[in-house]
């Protein structure tokens, strides 16, 4: 068929545009769209007229755009006690710190930079710090003084506040008719896979896509001498962080993560079940082959009955170099202070060190470009909320996954992982989710995904171009 002129120019376009797109990720959203950023306070509460509290949050919205056809995405982070300013300064907003890319910190003060594959080119966002976390915090009582924000400082009364403040926002902006989508990390994660039922049981609110970051699901897997599940969802990604630092034997690209789940799923579990009942030889071979797949020594194994523990994997595995591991992720190790402590597994720098890179520029933006000014100090991370929270509640499980997909047949969800990462180890998310997801056409709107990294591969400037990608595509299929 012959071309117009048009067509042809057209098609010169779209070929450039998917070289560009192959050698230089991220490189066509170096531009991003014109947008309003607006950094305020919302109140939240059962009774509008009487609000508990208030939610410090920085919206994103394209200028121009129909609302009846452009997406809004609320975004937090987990802990509990985290910020969203994580995946808002270094993952999905239109600013990010300027990194090597490469997975490492930068000095500080880091600088700020556009974010080449902010999330704002396909849908606005929402940035929202829970109660107790950024500049957030209850309103005062009829005594004037500020309420107790212990009563936040559970599962339920966090998801809770969160939908409230969705619902208030939705009306305050007038956005009820937009496509909804929410996305959270960790055990915002968690929040995720309860919100996909919760805003619809109790407050009419539909979601049409959803997004699960490195997700803390609430399942009852344990870690003991008789486990087998736990360690067997660990074997994918120790044996790509093996592969990393060239211990291993499988390699990390994606063949190699699909033959590392085979050896998983099928000789190490049979393996484990029956160690108790192998000959002496039968075991030194189990113990032989798996020390080939994830880098530790048999001998360490086999004192361990083949189950090698996140703490004990990150301690050891380059212990001969004086080296340990990030459990965050795997692929980025430091010298160890306390080489004679195995298996010590302290040096955690993606939970340690990025809040102190990202607070100082996230200020002077909120402050300077916003003309957001507070007496208060941001909290990046409440450890202390942390310690404080009830974790004692059934929701956040994969069954509500399974069954927010069952019920809501717009809803689509993409869950996401580091490779690298052992606190969340991919497999393990994967396996459950499988299991769970059982009602028909279900499965077919569950996503997942895996990059290179660890828990925050997306400080990997080709993985986080990588994730932009993958997440523009899961918004706009459908359409």
């Amino acid at each position: 068929m012959r071309l117009s002129i048009m067509n042809r120019a057209a098609l010169v376009i779209a070929l450039v545009a998917a070289v560009l797109a192959t050698w230089l990720p991220g490189a066509l959203a170096q531009v991003l769209p014109a947008y309003t950023a607006k950094a305020a306070m919302l109140n939240i509460g059962e009774d509008p007229e009487r609000p508990g509290a208030e939610i410090f949050h920085i919206a994103y919205t394209m200028d121009g755009a129909d609302p009846a056809t452009r997406p809004v995405t609320f975004v937090w982070n987990g802990g509990p006690g985290g910020a969203s300013i994580f995946l808002h300064m270094s993952a999905i907003g239109p600013k990010t710190i300027v990194t090597a890319g490469d997975g490492t910190f930068p000095a500080v003060p880091a600088r700020l930079e556009t974010n080449p594959d902010s999330w704002i080119a396909f849908t606005d966002l929402v940035f929202i710090d829970p109660v107790g976390t950024g500049f957030s915090r209850t309103l005062p009582g009829p005594d004037g003084a500020l309420r107790d924000p212990q009563p936040y400082y559970a599962t339920m009364a966090d998801l809770d506040s969160l939908a409230q403040f969705i619902r208030q926002w939705l009306t305050v902006n007038n956005r009820w008719g937009s496509p909804k989508a929410i996305a959270g990390e960790s055990y915002g994660g968690m929040r995720v896979a309860a919100l996909l039922r919760i805003p619809a049981e109790n407050y009419a609110i539909n979601l049409n896509r959803a997004v699960m970051i490195s997700p803390e699901l609430n399942v009852n897997i344990t870690f003991d001498s008789y486990s087998l599940l736990w360690p067997m969802t660990q074997i994918p990604t120790q044996a790509a962080i093996a592969s990393v630092h060239g211990r291993g034997g499988f390699g990390t690209d994606a063949a190699a993560l699909q033959a590392a789940e085979a050896y998983a799923l099928n000789d190490y579990l049979t393996g484990i079940a029956a160690l108790g009942r192998m000959t002496p030889e039968q075991k030194t071979a189990f113990h032989a082959r798996l020390s080939e797949v994830i880098g530790i020594e048999p001998g360490l194994i086999a004192r361990n009955n083949g189950r090698i523990g996140q703490v004990l994997y990150a301690g050891s595995l380059l212990a001969d170099r004086g080296l340990v591991l990030d459990r965050y992720d795997g692929g980025q190790a430091t010298d160890n202070p306390k080489p004679q402590e195995e298996g010590i597994g302290v040096l955690d720098r993606s939970l340690t060190v990025l809040s102190g890179i990202l607070l100082s520029p996230f200020m002077d933006y909120v402050r300077t470009d916003l003309g957001y000014a507070s007496d208060c100090a941001y909290i990046p991370l409440n450890m202390a909320l942390n310690a404080a929270f009830d974790r004692t509640s059934t929701v956040g499980t994969p069954d509500d996954v399974g069954i927010a997909l069952a019920q809501n047949t717009d809803l689509k969800v993409l869950v996401v992982h580091g490779a690298y990462d052992t606190v969340t180890p991919y497999f393990q998310s994967r396996f459950v989710l499988e299991q769970a997801t059982r009602a028909k056409g279900a499965r077919e709107r569950l996503f997942f995904g895996t990059y290179r990294g660890g828990h925050m591969f997306y400080l990997r400037t080709g993985s986080r171009a990588e994730f932009a990608r993958d997440v523009r595509g899961f918004f706009e299929a459908g359409q």
